[in-house]
């Protein structure tokens, strides 16, 4: 942790070329907040955390600008991109309220929602309780694959990773100690939400269109962090990889029985290249795959033992 003195409420926010959007972040935190808390004084209770993720545009100067209006802005640099969540780790770590907010600048999950949440928490006892949207306002290609993604995650895991959940979310300080202690390179939120236990709670929230931008987080990028949450909460694919290679060895077995029954007994057998060929391929590009899933595990190995730090930070911006 770093900072003069603990708050009560710590808000973690990274940001990624969206630093124009901080502003009206801000400015609704500060209502919000003060109605919660009925307090004026909010950089006594409230830190909130601006993590720059590496930022290729201008989003530190427009951070920076932002601490001249409100005293509880934070903002820590990093010296380059190295993910969402790993910005968010690195906001974790430096955060030192009792309670930890995590949310997204965008502000599709309102700060209007932070007290439903809150007392959500306090009514409970719980050390988590997460946004769950009663209706995504995404595409519907988006939402399709997010449910498909999320039936299969929960069936490869054994994890009973909840669909609609959001980014939105507030942690006790002992579930977010447990948190900094994780050592893993690569986190994915919803395996990470059950792992760790703490009993989470859900509770409905609403979820906005995004005002204005557009989410740095494409196709590409969602894909990646999905093949990483089976990768790292799960071993069956390299159990469906074995079973494949079985089956295809014992077809191969029974194939080449009959083939070796009929020239003995039945009759001669008329060459066939094409279909001869069409297994070959067939069975040199499952071997590819099962290389690529085997690959992808060992990659994940090296990255973990080469041990390098989460994330570097270039500067911090305190009060």
């Amino acid at each position: 942790m770093y900072g003069a003195q603990a708050v009560n409420y710590s808000i973690v926010v990274p940001i990624y070329r969206d630093g124009s959007l901080a502003d009206d972040l801000c400015v609704e935190i500060q209502r919000v907040m003060r109605a919660f808390t009925g307090r004026e004084d909010l950089g006594a209770i409230l830190e909130l955390i601006f993590v720059n993720d590496g930022s290729p545009d201008n989003s530190l100067e427009l951070l920076l600008a932002l601490q001249a209006k409100f005293d509880f802005v934070r903002i820590i640099d990093l010296s380059r991109n190295f993910g969402q969540h790993i910005a968010i780790a690195c906001g974790f770590r430096e955060a030192t309220g009792d309670v930890v907010i995590r949310m997204n600048v965008d502000m599709q999950d309102h700060p209007d929602q932070i007290p439903t949440l809150l007392e959500h928490m306090a009514a409970a006892k719980a050390d988590v309780v997460i946004g769950q949207y009663e209706q995504r306002e995404s595409p519907l290609i988006n939402r399709l694959t997010a449910w498909l993604y999320f039936s299969f995650f929960r069936i490869m895991t054994g994890l009973d990773s909840p669909q609609n959940t959001s980014p939105l979310r507030v942690l006790s300080r002992r579930y977010v100690n447990a948190y900094n202690s994780l050592t893993e390179k690569t986190r994915f939120p919803q395996g990470l939400d059950q792992w760790m236990g703490f009993s989470p709670r859900y509770t409905r929230i609403a979820h906005r269109p995004r005002s204005t931008g557009r989410s740095s987080y494409n196709f590409w990028s969602r894909l990646r962090l999905g093949l990483d949450g089976l990768l790292y909460f799960s071993e069956r694919p390299l159990v469906i990889v074995m079973s494949l290679g079985l089956v295809l060895s014992a077809f191969g077995t029974i194939m080449g029985l009959l083939l070796v029954v009929m020239r003995l007994f039945l009759t001669d057998i008329e060459p066939g290249f094409t279909s001869l060929a069409a297994i070959g391929l067939f069975a040199f590009g499952v071997q590819l795959i099962c290389l690529g899933v085997v690959g992808f595990y060992v990659g994940k190995i090296f990255k973990e033992v080469q041990n390098r730090p989460l994330y570097v930070i270039k500067d911090r911006f305190w009060r």
